[in-house]
């Protein structure tokens, strides 16, 4: 294996850190992340040559704990074949086959990278749970904004395409469109194929499949609804199901657009993506009169912006609709328990079950010995057991969400958010001086505050332990200390989202009381360096502060994109009233990401005392 020395020498320096900061003894520390040696130099050389000649020994073995990571590779929801994927700074590497497929062997925190001609790069750091990686590849952005051609006669500019799609909801800037996910053809490119509009554009736009005569350009994910997420029309302005019959000369362009970005503004039916087509003749006089309906408009655009409530879109899944043909509790239980043998490695299943014997069946003992029975299967599985957490977190069983989250340090010792979730579990548990010193340990191994991510959350809930429970926590004062001040303390709300998977993609929204939304877009297309950090320090969180609640509500939607498998993502969300007061209040929700692509309105936050959903 060829590895590069700047590599290794980063790996060292860091297993040396960790090492040293976890020795007792030797240092103090203050509220700068200062370490102060008492030690002299000598012994302090003696330590580092014999720590680094350890980690040189064991780094020449660190390639024997290999793992075995597969996936597909996609473009456009279509497999790729020849996408190299290597592990960098080794000689491993192999390519996809017809169906996208590809198998390699990796060990934790190397990077696996997805290249192929004329798409953008994908880089996945590999983590201990790191089993299945599909991925999804988008165009290699090219951002000229126009050509110019110059020849010896004349000279001839060509004006790029226009930034912005024109729908009947108002403009759509193509930048905010995920790449890959809009297809644009002129009116030149069609040719007379069938007596319809849909016979017409089967040879260039790709259909899944035409049912009863309409289309579906994306895959259909409701097993309940097998009609849902079908396409539908804007044809100059106006909004159809099936397509007017049109001439094929009267066409000017058609815009397919699939991604959720760029359909959102046309509510649950633009789920399964919007055809737009543009006539010739009449395209500027409905532009014009798209602007005049704007202007009328005005705030009139939905708070919500065209999400749909997650209540709404939960649907009952095979296994729950087969307990429902079960009476009694009793045989309920068995029934669960037959077919669970089914379910050994999904999470999903035990977490559905569970809450449907708390809701459904109204057992809060059932419900918690189910959670109980996947604590114990999936001990091992930090996501898993995160998600776990979550539950009880949201039930307001502390003692065994700290349970939860001392084994999770266990698993990922040299993660930051194991140290941070158990303190903040400590001190929902009102164990405020373990919670101080889980914190003061965060610190030792390492980490950071007054920053961005994790360590603003970190700061935020020290400075609420020194403000508020100094005493009960056993905080010794000092000037460093006195220096951690309740930021943002003045908000309405105080909001913490945590997902138990890193590879977690997605968009929460914010749409203030004046309807301008505010976005945080969690993706590897969009914001690949802060994945590359939360997965280096281990870290998946972020808080968020929310002002003037009294003026109206504030509704938060969110987008889900995937996680690289074929399994749900959980996400919670910690609503905090009155942050760094007396009268604080604490409300947590979970929920299950499963469904793609579609806007899901998750909270509605006003005034009110609690915080309530859509």
């Amino acid at each position: 294996m060829i590895w590069e020395t700047g590599y290794i020498i980063e790996i060292m320096i860091t297993k040396v850190k960790e090492l040293l900061l976890c020795t007792t003894g030797m240092y103090n520390i203050d509220f700068n992340n200062k370490i102060i040696f008492k030690n002299n130099l000598v012994f302090k050389l003696l330590f580092l040559t014999t720590i680094l000649g350890s980690y040189i020994s064991a780094f020449s073995q660190s390639r024997s704990n290999l793992k075995e990571i597969s996936g597909y590779v996609t473009y456009n929801d279509s497999p790729i074949e020849n996408v190299k994927v290597i592990v960098k700074n080794t000689d491993v590497k192999t390519t996809t086959n017809k169906k996208g497929y590809y198998k390699i062997e990796a060990v934790e925190k190397e990077i696996i990278q997805f290249s192929s001609f004329g798409m953008k790069p994908v880089e996945i750091i590999v983590e201990d749970v790191t089993k299945r990686l599909d991925i999804a590849m988008v165009d290699e952005l090219n951002e000229l904004g126009e050509v110019v051609l110059k020849t010896k006669k004349k000279k001839k500019r060509y004006e790029e395409e226009e930034p912005t799609i024109t729908t009947a909801y108002g403009k759509i800037n193509k930048k905010s469109v995920s790449y890959g996910r809009i297809k644009k053809i002129k009116g030149k490119e069609l040719t007379v194929q069938g007596t319809s509009l849909i016979e017409t554009l089967s040879g260039i736009v790709k259909y899944l499949s035409i049912e009863n005569g309409r289309v579906r350009i994306v895959p259909n994910l409701s097993l309940a609804n097998p009609e849902e997420s079908l396409a539908i029309w804007d044809i100059d302005g106006t909004v159809y199901e099936y397509p007017p019959n049109l001439a094929v000369g009267d066409i000017d362009k058609v815009t397919v657009i699939k991604s959720v970005s760029g359909t959102t503004k046309y509510g649950m039916r633009g789920s399964g993506g919007v055809i737009v087509v543009r006539t010739k003749g009449v395209k500027a006089k409905k532009e014009k009169r798209s602007k005049k309906g704007r202007k009328k408009k005005g705030k009139q655009n939905s708070y919500s912006n065209g999400a749909v409530p997650y209540t709404a879109i939960k649907s009952k899944t095979p296994y729950l609709a087969m307990l429902d043909t079960v009476s009694g509790n009793k045989k309920t239980y068995e029934s669960y328990q037959e077919f669970s043998s089914n379910y050994s490695e999904t999470p999903g299943f035990y977490l559905d079950v569970s809450e449907y014997f708390k809701t459904t069946r109204n057992n809060d003992s059932l419900s918690l010995q189910v959670l109980s029975d996947a604590q114990d299967i999936f001990k091992k599985d930090p996501e898993a057991l995160k998600a776990i957490a979550y539950t009880y977190q949201e039930r307001g069983l502390y003692q065994k969400a700290v349970n939860v989250y001392t084994k999770l340090v266990e698993l990922r010792p040299s993660y930051a958010q194991s140290y941070r979730d158990l303190a903040n579990a400590y001190t929902e548990n009102k164990q405020y001086k373990k919670a101080w010193n889980m914190y003061l340990q965060y610190l030792r191994k390492g980490n950071y505050i007054l920053e961005e991510g994790i360590e603003k959350i970190v700061y935020s809930e020290m400075a609420y332990l020194y403000a508020l429970k100094r005493g009960a926590a056993g905080i010794i004062e000092n000037a460093e200390i006195k220096r951690l001040d309740l930021q943002n303390s003045k908000s309405d709300i105080r909001l913490v989202f945590e997902w138990n998977t890193s590879e977690a993609e997605f968009a929460i929204e914010f749409v203030d009381p004046q309807s301008r939304a505010f976005n945080f877009e969690h993706s590897q297309e969009k914001d690949s360096n802060r994945i590359k950090d939360e997965k280096q320090r281990g870290y998946s969180s972020n808080e968020f502060y929310l002002y003037d609640l009294t003026e109206g509500s504030w509704f938060i939607n969110i987008t889900y994109f995937g996680n690289k498998k074929n399994t749900p993502s959980y996400i919670k969300a910690s609503v905090y009233r009155n942050w760094g007061k007396i009268n604080q209040t604490k409300e947590v929700k979970l929920f299950k990401l499963k469904r793609q692509n579609y806007k899901m309105g998750l909270l509605k936050l006003n005034s009110k005392l609690s915080s309530s959903d859509y």
